[in-house]
């Protein structure tokens, strides 16, 4: 009887312990499967596929998305210890209309344009935006490498070099950035007015539009375009927010002769009301950021515009591999070539271009991969 039992127990006790150990292997076995799928994501055949590349482009938008966003994360969190630090560190956001009138009139009398005036719309804009220290500083970060060109490309129209603050207003500085209606990059152009300034799109693959450099040319002969057109720059800025149509209906269904923005404020949409407010707001705490206690927490970029050059590729080659053969962080790659939307560059004679730093060049030569000439910026 005894020696029944004994059995029993014997057997129920392995019973149970081939449950516990079939429970424990499920999860693993799912998880094992799901880190397979992502793996065969970037497998040829799967990019080959025409189902499963709409599946791997989209994959790879939101992958260079979220590069962008934490490419300057850990520099943060580095600097952001240090920084907490810092004893009576406190963000001033409010400043007193006289002193903020006298600001602003220095930076007029310096301006191009002349239309950096106060009133309270703009006072509480600039308000609002010293409220947004932490946003302030990463701007000021993209800003190292971004204006530069932008000041080049400004200066080659002849065209006033605050204008390079409207990136700011548009897309954060943020080349990926997309807007409900399609518009694109850090200009935000849309597909239709893109195409009129040689902006080309291949669907899901390449974007003009988040390209740095073409898109800053295409923004500079646009609101040359306006200004010729329009002969105002509020109204200019407006235009270039709400469209060109929309100021000339306004314009002739209220007659004003002056072509004064602020008498015509209330016919304009919403965003539009806000859009120069806020123009004149980021001029301001673009140059005054110091006097409110704000600096980067950000280290500036490790590579500056001037310091990069275009290489035609002459062959489809993938981002990845490229940044292992030239030894560049993937992540820097995506952030100097924000046009292409996929991993995998298209051959097509010398079409397409990448842009590197120039002290990478000598490790193309060795290697004798991926280089025809350089291009001029």
């Amino acid at each position: 009887m005894v020696t029944i039992t004994t059995r029993n127990i014997v057997f129920f006790m392995i019973i149970l312990k081939s449950l516990i150990i079939q429970s424990l292997s499920k999860p693993f076995i799912e998880h094992k499967n799901v880190i397979n799928f992502h793996k065969n994501i970037n497998h040829q055949k799967l990019y080959n596929n025409i189902n499963h590349q709409k599946l791997y482009n989209n994959i790879n938008n939101i992958h260079v998305e979220k590069l962008w966003i934490r490419m300057l994360e850990n520099k943060k969190k580095i600097r952001k210890r240090s920084f907490s630090k810092k004893r009576n560190h406190i963000v001033y956001t409010n400043i007193d209309f006289k002193d903020l009138k006298f600001r602003l009139n220095i930076l007029n009398q310096k301006s191009q344009i002349k239309i950096l005036n106060y009133n309270s719309l703009v006072h509480a804009s600039i308000e609002s935006y010293l409220r947004m220290s932490n946003y302030i500083e990463k701007i000021i970060s993209l800003s190292y490498f971004y204006f530069p060109m932008f000041e080049e490309k400004l200066k080659k129209f002849h065209l006033p070099k605050e204008l390079k603050y409207l990136a700011i207003i548009e897309s954060n500085l943020n080349p990926f950035a997309t807007s409900k209606v399609g518009a694109q990059g850090i200009w935000q152009f849309m597909p239709e007015t893109g195409k009129i300034y040689d902006l080309n799109i291949i669907h899901n693959v390449y974007d003009d539009r988040n390209d740095p450099v073409k898109s800053t040319e295409a923004a500079c002969r646009y609101l040359k375009f306006l200004y010729k057109k329009i002969g105002n720059w509020e109204l200019v800025l407006a235009a270039y927010n709400a469209g060109p149509g929309t100021v000339d209906k306004i314009l002739q269904r209220y007659q004003n002769n002056k072509k004064d923005f602020w008498s015509l404020l209330e016919f304009f949409p919403k965003e539009t009301q806000n859009y120069i407010p806020k123009f004149i707001a980021i001029n301001y705490v673009m140059n005054y950021y110091k006097e409110h206690n704000i600096a980067s927490i950000y280290h500036k970029y490790k590579y500056k515009y001037k310091d990069t050059v275009l290489i035609p590729i002459k062959e489809k080659i993938s981002l990845k591999i490229l940044s292992f053969y030239i030894n560049i962080p993937y992540k820097d790659l995506i952030f100097l070539n924000p046009q292409y939307l996929v991993d995998y560059i298209p051959f097509d004679n010398g079409k397409f271009f990448i842009r590197l730093p120039k002290n990478k060049i000598i490790l193309l030569k060795k290697k004798n991969i991926f280089l025809l000439r350089k291009k001029e910026s």
